[in-house]
């Protein structure tokens, strides 16, 4: 979803100045809508930042790959 900004805002590592335009999930993009942090961008330049990248290369959090990452934290401190 495109957007622009209304407000500074912080995403995805950057501050992005009043009138911005940006690249969001869909989800994301709604939830900015409704505050009134963001418009959506019509205008048929390329976005000045992508924030779906991020979201795609994230990895999902999951109980057993928490258990892995804590077994590997204890056995550098123990060892």
């Amino acid at each position: 979803m495109k957007l622009k900004t209304l407000k500074p805002l912080y995403l995805g590592g950057k501050t992005l100045i009043e009138g911005t335009s940006f690249e969001t999930g869909e989800q994301h993009g709604r939830e900015l809508l409704h505050k009134g942090y963001a418009e959506v961008d019509a205008s048929k330049d390329a976005a000045a930042v992508d924030l779906t990248e991020t979201e795609s290369s994230a990895k999902s959090l999951t109980s057993s790959s928490a258990l892995a990452a804590t077994k590997a934290t204890t056995k550098k401190k123990a060892g």
